[in-house]
Parts: C-alpha cells; structure tokens; sequence
C-alpha cells in the first residue's frame, strides 16, 4: 500500500489533470487516479485526447505497469486471411471476443508469421516485407527477395534484444536432391544491413505454422521426420524431434524431446481396437515454456507436453484432452494460454473456435467463431500502446 501511495504521489507533482469545476468542487487526484486505474484501455486510449494533462497522466509508465496489474487478463491476437472481416489484416482482441485494435490491410498484404506483439507482414507488390506492432504501428522493415516456398521466424535475442529473422527455403540440386539453406536478418543494423548465409540445420526442419516457436531468445523448431513421419504411423525419435537455434550465437543445436508411446495402428482400429494413432505433433509457447502438442485420432484426443527442464529434456505429460468422438475436422489444434485457474485457452483450426477447456471437468466452452482466420496467437504488448 505504502508503494501505491509513493507511486501516485509521485504522479500527482508531475501530472495535474484540470477538471472542470463544480458545485462540491473538484475530485481529489487519488480519485481521479483509482478511476481511471479500473477503465478498460480502450476507453482510457479515448481519454487521452481530452487534454494535455490526461494524456501525460495516461502515457505515464507507472500508471501503465499499475493498469496492466488490475487488469492481467490475457489478449489475443488473430490473422485474417481474407477481406471478409471487415478488411481486418490482423485484430487484437481479448477472450470475450471484444475487438480492441484492428489493423486495415493493405493490397497485396498478407500475414506470414505472428509471436508476442509483431506480425511479419509482406505484399506480393514489393520485394520488402515489415514486421508490424498493430498496437502502435511501429515497424520494422527488411529486404525480402522473393524466395519459393520460404519460412521465416523472427524474435529477439536475449541480452542485447536485437530482432532478427531466420528465413530458411530449399533449393533443388542436381540429381533433385534437396539442400536446405539459412540466411538470418538483424534488423536496426543501419541502411547496409544484408541477409547473412548461415549453416544448415542438423536435420531437415518441418515447414509449418504450429512448428516452430521463439522463447527466451531461442527458437525451437520441429524436425521433418517428427511432423510427416506420423502420416505414416511411424515411431519418432525423441533424439531427432525438436531443433534449436540460438539468435544470439546463431548457432545450430538439438534437444531431447518428450518420450512419446505411439501405440497402435489403421490394421488395429480396423479389427475394433481404439488405440491412438498420431494425427499431428506441433510447438507451442505457453506461458514461457515450450510445449509439445500431440494430436491423436480416429477419436480425437490431445496430449501436451511441457518441459520442466530443457537442458536435461525432462517433460511432463500436463494435458489429456478428449473431443467429440469421431469428429476427424480435427486435425489441427493450437493451446495459446494457460489462464490463472490452469484453464486452457485453444484454438481448434478447422472449425476455427477459440475454446477455453477446464482440466477439472473437462468441459469446453465456447469463446468466439473466428471467420477467415488463419491463424492466432497471445497478444504480449502493452494495453495503453493501443493507438485510437
């Protein structure tokens, strides 16, 4: 209590917002200042306008990190891919469905990538591409020829917290043999900054939406044999499952994946016999630690994986979700967050819902239809950056 007091005191001698007079004269700021704290962002981005003061009192930092604390609910941003939604490139929303932000998209635009609070945008009309903070509309922008069949990831490295892109796509040799190639992008390095070749990779890494995920300044991406060997029902190699590279060394490593039973298969559910077969394995950030999402059918269910310890790949099997049974329009779902009561919140692509499932009872119910979506993520970016 002593250190809200110290906080709003200090925001009194450097921000006197003028309020109109009246009868019983004017409120007392720490009034003013505990209103304000219990308005939603949106409606406090509104009230910046109406003076000076106000605006220098709401852009204040202390009273964003004090806001941000009695309103911790998480945000959530969507992908559009179409102009259906209302001309939406991308919208910030939060798990009521209520629209906070929307970015207009553009001719041509098109969202390639999303994490954290940057959308990796680029237009079929410009050999640039731009990575776009949809709260403020900073952006960051990069050379990009266009490269066949390219996937890029982008992130911050942890100490210096420079973005970078890792941009990988395959070149056909001779004798059609297929050569991986890397080339990695700092972004702010002047007006000379160039696409860097890097090595290859250990193994050949899947090129997917749902494979591949930045925590703490290290991407973790998901090997080609872990994503396509299950459209084979084939066993998979906890040693060649998921692949590291570090933004900062920029260099390339491994890890040990989650030890994952696949039991079963078609001539055993043929004869009557339930057991599950793998559909998809995909990567996830939740909450800050790397998870591994297991989809199985022909009765849809889903196990999560969590690491509790990266370096000596131990994991923990923290979810058992069952769906509709027989329900095969299942074929790709993404956790976002894990909620304060342990709650999930996931996004089923094919039916494109967003659910909250309840562990404890394991129940879903429904958030909001996400028409045209192609895809989503948790919004990490500060509330009061929201340009209106």
């Amino acid at each position: 209590m002593a250190s809200s007091s110290k906080m709003r005191s200090g925001l009194d001698r450097r921000v006197m917002p003028a309020l109109a007079a009246s009868d019983t004269g004017t409120l007392p700021l720490d009034t003013i200042y505990e209103i304000l704290l219990r308005l939603p962002a949106k409606d406090l981005c509104r009230l910046r306008i109406v003076c000076r003061p106000w605006q220098a009192l709401l852009s204040d930092p202390q009273f964003i990190v004090a806001h941000a604390t009695r309103h911790p609910g998480p945000l959530l941003i969507a992908a559009y891919r179409d102009n259906e939604k209302n001309g939406s490139l991308v919208e910030i929303m939060d798990l009521s469905g209520q629209s906070l932000k929307k970015v207009p998209k553009k001719y041509g635009d098109r969202v390639v990538s999303m994490a954290k609070d940057l959308v990796h945008v680029s237009n079929i009309g410009c050999f640039n591409s731009r990575l776009l903070n949809p709260a403020t509309g900073t952006m960051y922008c990069f050379s990009d020829r266009k490269q066949q069949g390219a996937s890029y990831l982008f992130g911050q490295t942890a100490s210096k917290g420079e973005q970078k892109v890792l941009r990988r796509f395959d070149k056909i040799g001779s004798g059609r043999s297929i050569h991986e190639l890397v080339e990695v992008f700092t972004l702010n390095n002047g007006s000379h900054a160039m696409w860097r070749k890097k090595q290859a990779p250990p193994q050949r890494v899947a090129t997917n939406k749902w494979t591949d995920v930045v925590i703490d300044g290290v991407a973790y991406l998901l090997s080609w044999n872990a994503f396509y060997e299950l459209a084979f029902s084939r066993e998979v190699n906890r040693e060649d499952m998921i692949i590291t590279f570090d933004l900062e060394t920029e260099e390339w490593g491994t890890i040990l994946g989650p030890n994952i039973s696949f039991l079963g298969n078609a001539f055993q559910v043929l004869h009557g016999v339930c057991s599950p077969i793998p559909r998809s394995l995909t990567l996830a950030d939740l909450n800050g630690s790397l998870a591994v999402v297991c989809l199985y059918g022909i009765i849809p269910r889903m196990d999560i994986w969590i690491s509790t310890d990266i370096a000596k790949g131990n994991w923990v099997n923290q979810y058992h979700i069952r769906f509709e049974q027989y329900d095969m329009r299942i074929s790709y779902v993404h956790p976002v967050v894990v909620l304060d009561d342990q709650t999930l919140v996931i996004y089923i692509e094919d039916k494109e819902l967003l659910q909250i499932y309840n562990p404890r009872s394991k129940t879903f119910t429904n958030v909001v239809e996400l028409e045209h979506c192609s895809s989503i993520c948790l919004y990490t970016g500060n509330l009061l950056s929201l340009v209106c």
